[in-house]
């Protein structure tokens, strides 16, 4: 009896002690959105929302970020999935607060990036919808991987969808030969590594050379030590940029500063339309 006595009373203290140390609920909750759409692929995106479901969205309006994944060779089901980049997209969200909305395709197109855009934006308007009156339609960002930063740079004009995207962010582009860089409706950043071998400056840097064709201009950075997935080197820089370009924060001096040191090699496109101080 004295054993079986201590038994439960070890299983008391080790539930007692599980229930002190369990893990808090995550600051963020996510939703799947999947249904037919007009574009190339089926409306298939992940929605990272700053708030707990339980906790529902602040009295605030939220900007919006757009996410396409790398394509990584027909890798459909593999580590590439909009799963290997959720982490970062859940920083950003958190960050800003920023609702994220990351296309699922894993050979994202235009198409899937606006369509994952117009459900968003669609929501907005609807009665009794958790978005309802808190998703900012004026402060828009894209941005991508490899080919999914090709993507986001060809949907950088909002086009066929009549949106005014407010900045693009091109993470190692790939493909300048099928987007153009030249028709955006705002600022263009353009980030690479000095070790990437997959898209490498012969890709990327024609980007940057249509950007400078563009009257809303942007910036092409250089990471001395990243190569081709490597970008938990870009997120200090990321998140600057999102807080510059859609929170109309005070940030502009400290990403500059950051983007003119080591390990930063940056080439800036100044108009009208973007200066940083």
């Amino acid at each position: 009896m004295k054993a079986k006595a201590v038994i439960v009373f070890l299983l008391v203290i080790l539930l007692s002690v599980g229930t002190v140390y369990a893990a808090p609920p995550a600051p963020y909750s996510e939703q799947l959105v999947e249904g037919p759409s007009q574009g190339n692929h089926e409306l298939d995106c992940t929605v990272i929302r700053p708030w707990r479901s339980s906790k529902g969205p602040g009295k605030i309006q939220y900007p919006v970020i757009i996410w396409a994944n790398g394509w990584f060779g027909n890798d459909v089901d593999g580590e590439y999935a909009t799963d290997w980049y959720k982490p970062m997209l859940i920083d950003w969200a958190l960050d800003g607060p920023y609702i994220v909305v990351a296309s699922n395709a894993w050979s994202a197109q235009e198409s899937d990036v606006l369509n994952c855009l117009q459900w968003i934006v669609d929501q907005n308007d609807v009665t009794g919808s958790e978005y309802e009156g808190v998703v900012n339609t004026d402060k828009i960002g894209l941005a991508g991987h490899s080919q999914g930063a090709g993507a986001v740079v060809k949907a950088g004009d909002g086009e066929p969808n009549g949106f005014e995207i407010t900045t693009v962010l091109a993470m190692n582009p790939y493909g300048p030969s099928w987007v153009s860089a030249a028709n955006q409706d705002g600022p263009v950043m353009v980030l690479t590594g000095a070790l990437d071998e997959v898209t490498a400056y012969s890709w990327t840097y024609p980007v940057f050379e249509a950007v400078q064709t563009n009257d809303q201009g942007g910036l092409y950075a250089v990471h001395q030590d990243a190569g081709h997935s490597d970008l938990h080197y870009y997120q200090e820089v990321v998140m600057l940029w999102w807080q510059y370009m859609l929170n109309d924060a005070d940030v502009g001096q400290t990403l500059k500063d950051v983007l003119d040191n080591n390990p930063w090699d940056t080439q800036y496109a100044f108009t009208a339309n973007f200066e940083l101080p």
